[in-house]
């Protein structure tokens, strides 16, 4: 094939550069038609989240202030609760004789300071000092084991109130003792939970701000 033959299928460069042009301008186009959708998605869901964002980051920044931001042996933080290796702790005669362990009363001082805080308290409607027990299929005997957890759970929250007087007095409509059935081979199916839940209020926010976005 000749040089003449092949200049023939070779566009000049006017051309090429307008067609590259254009294609950068529709692959732009593209690109912000994208953006502009993720945006419209993201933007109502930070916002319908903010309010529980920043209600856990507030508890975040307690239990940090306690505990530290290292890992601590026996304790686990979850969405809304903490767990803790009943070993942490001693004997049950320990909790009646209102000798507070040391997670104990760190533990005091974060729910004080969250219940001291108005903004915080609002969004706070109970928090559960949980036990719990293995569900077996004699029924006789769960309700005996739940008798147990649950009066374990009132001396674990006993000795929460030892540590800080103010909990019981002020706060005392707050914190509930409560035995929990597990099923199964659960992993820490054993260990003390501590939930804070949340209040209605703490989900009206969220409907109020995704209100707008349904208009």
């Amino acid at each position: 094939m000749t040089r003449d033959a092949i200049k023939k299928f070779i566009l000049p460069p006017g051309p090429i550069l307008s067609l590259t042009l254009i294609g950068l301008v529709i692959f732009s186009a593209i690109l912000y038609y994208r953006a502009v959708k993720i945006q419209r998605f993201l933007e109502p869901a930070l916002a319908i989240s903010q309010p529980k964002i920043k209600f856990t980051q507030s508890i975040n920044a307690l239990l940090a202030k306690e505990f530290g931001e290292k890992k601590i042996e026996g304790v686990k933080f979850r969405a809304g609760s903490i767990l803790v290796d009943p070993s942490s702790f001693s004997s049950e005669s320990h909790y009646k004789k209102g000798a507070e362990s040391e997670i104990l009363n760190k533990l005091s001082r974060v729910f004080l300071s969250a219940l001291n805080q108005g903004e915080l308290r609002e969004h706070i409607s109970l928090i559960m000092v949980s036990v719990r027990f293995p569900l077996l299929s004699n029924a006789d005997v769960n309700r005996i084991t739940s008798l147990h957890a649950q009066q374990r759970a009132w001396l674990i929250l006993n000795a929460l109130y030892a540590a800080e007087p103010q909990l019981e007095k002020e706060y005392g409509t707050y914190f509930a003792p409560t035995a929990l059935p597990v099923q199964g081979a659960l992993k820490e199916n054993n260990w003390i939970e501590f939930r804070i839940v949340p209040t209605e209020r703490l989900h009206i926010e969220v409907l109020q701000r995704f209100e707008k976005y349904m208009q």
